[in-house]
């Protein structure tokens, strides 16, 4: 599968007023404008008849020269809202902004009608008031950015004590007692906040909605992790009825960082799915589709992995048996010998980045993730370092090598020392070194020598198993085993390597994961991870 590169006028971000609301929902909520302004014009000239033919008492309170003009604006502002919509004379967020005084505005007329209704201060409160199926109208056609319906909903409640207000000011009336205002500003204040709950509702289900029919062919059925850069997704493809892994990058997250920030973003996004598509190792995660939503969220789509993460199973597990290890390392070893083939480097390999699998009816099955921060080790490739910028460190400082940590060229050699890293941190359950910042662990990798595992383990370690990730952590890249492939022969060779054997890990699985739900995990950028940056030496 080829994947083709994405134009700049594609990678445009949405203006921060305009990407409040998804294009789809924005056009739903001014549609719902023109609809509101249509019921409140109807309205109007209804209830103004129904009142003078059935409630004459109400008809001559409303009769008077203020109301009569209020009445009057309520009506011409409902029908100049449906024309300005109708014209298209205001941008939509506008004209959504301007429907925010809109409705403001009548919620304030309808408490004038009220409150001049009620010219008898003690007067029993009878039925809800108007202004309450106004906002529930108004909140259920013109859904909004949280922050706005929630500031639309409380000023619209507090319109009716405001307007009872004037209605005391135009006409004399003697005040209601205390009581009885809360009886009719309190349930406004409740239907203010279950709207603003119903909005948030229905964006997350607009929103949802939209991206199941947008994202290529895939429907997204429910989020499976949210990080830094983006989202997963649990998804089924909607002819084929297959289960994938949809990670998508938010457009707030673009429009959130700076204009180079956000170009080397898109750049790894789409770069780490040229690389993934182009691998084909089993225990690399395999890719399936790439592109971008109409909400303006870019996309790929990779296998669903009924598995965890190495991280985790450390962090709820213990430390691993050295047998298991070797199993997982080998099969790592394949995944990275393919890239490293390719001329291609991980640059970020750490237990966070394996996934741990059931892959039918195999058990353990590793998988390699986050191809983000590949380097190419080819002078012609055009994107050798699109990944970071130049004199900088990219990697997650834990797991990073020593000359990553110094600024200098990078090789394959590097991902086996992350590797190492990473299977000490498996059988120990502790990191390489314990540091407190990132500079202080490029410091340590470049300078301390690690404490050999049998002193930090629960865990008997095999001597020959030691003996290979301590090379594969000598500060000197010459020193470490040459290759991911020399480090899967080596691995295999070792006397313990059959002792982890299909039966073992099923019955490991069954007992401890019997009711295992997917995890994948959802990588940080790289500035979110702690990324080091040192001058190059």
């Amino acid at each position: 599968m080829r994947i083709q590169p994405i134009s700049s006028d594609a990678l445009q971000t949405p203006k921060p007023l305009a990407s409040k609301l998804p294009p789809q929902i924005l056009d739903r909520a001014t549609d719902g404008l023109c609809w509101v302004s249509l019921i409140s014009a109807v309205s109007t000239v209804v209830l103004t008849l129904i009142n003078h033919f059935f409630q004459p008492e109400v008809a001559e309170a409303w009769s008077r020269p203020f109301l009569r003009l209020v009445m009057l604006g309520v009506f011409f502002l409902s029908v100049g809202f449906i024309v300005v919509q109708r014209q298209g004379w205001l941008s939509k967020p506008r004209l959504l902004d301007a429907g925010m005084v809109f409705q403001i505005l009548v919620a304030f007329a309808c408490g004038l009608f009220e409150g001049a209704a009620y010219r008898n201060p003690n007067a029993v409160v009878i039925g809800h008031s108007r202004i309450a199926v106004w906002m529930i109208l108004c909140g259920t056609l013109m859904p909004n950015a949280p922050l706005k319906s929630a500031v639309t909903g409380i000023l619209c409640a507090l319109t009716w004590p405001l307007a009872y207000w004037v209605d005391l000011q135009v006409f004399g009336y003697q005040a209601m007692p205390l009581s009885r205002m809360v009886v009719w500003v309190l349930p406004l204040l409740i239907v203010a906040s279950w709207m603003y709950a119903l909005n948030n509702h229905t964006l997350s289900y607009f929103v949802q909605q939209q991206r199941a029919e947008d994202v290529g062919s895939y429907l997204l059925e429910s989020m499976l992790g949210r990080g830094g850069m983006g989202e997963v997704w649990r998804a089924r493809h909607k002819t084929l009825a297959r289960e994938a892994a949809v990670k998508l990058i938010r457009p707030e997250m673009l429009s959130s960082s700076t204009g180079r920030q956000a170009l080397l973003l898109r750049r790894r996004f789409e770069r780490e799915a040229q690389v993934t598509a182009s691998l084909r190792s089993p225990h690399t995660v395999a890719l399936y589709d790439y592109g971008q939503a109409k909400d303006g969220a870019f996309y790929y789509v990779m296998e669903l992995l009924e598995g965890v993460d190495l991280q985790s199973m450390v962090e709820r597990f213990g430390p691993m048996d050295p047998a298991r290890v070797a199993h997982i390392l080998w099969q790592v070893a394949q995944s990275l010998e393919e890239a490293h083939q390719a001329g291609l480097v991980h640059r970020d390999i750490k237990p966070r980045n394996i996934l741990l699998a059931k892959m039918g009816l195999e058990f353990d099955y590793a998988k390699v993730l986050d191809f983000g921060l590949v380097k190419s080790l080819r002078d012609d490739d055009p994107e050798r370092t699109l990944s970071t910028m130049d004199g900088s460190t990219t990697g997650t400082p834990a797991y990073l090598s020593p000359e990553s940590a110094l600024g200098r060229e990078v090789d394959a050699r590097s991902d086996l020392y992350s590797l190492g890293c990473t299977a000490y941190f498996l059988m120990t359950g502790k990191m390489v070194f314990e540091e407190r910042s990132p500079t202080s662990f490029a410091i340590a990798h470049v300078q301390k020598k690690p404490q050999p595992m049998a002193e930090r383990s629960e865990l008997p370690v095999p001597a020959a198993l030691e003996a290979i990730v301590m090379q594969l952590l000598e500060k000197d890249p010459a020193d470490r085993i040459a290759s991911a492939r020399e480090l899967a022969r080596r691995l295999r060779a070792l006397p313990i390597f059959s002792n982890w054997t299909p039966e073992r890990a099923e019955g490991w699985w069954e007992t401890n994961l019997p009711d295992l739900s997917f995890r994948m995990p959802v990588q940080e950028t790289a500035s979110t991870q702690g990324t080091v940056g040192l001058a190059r030496a």
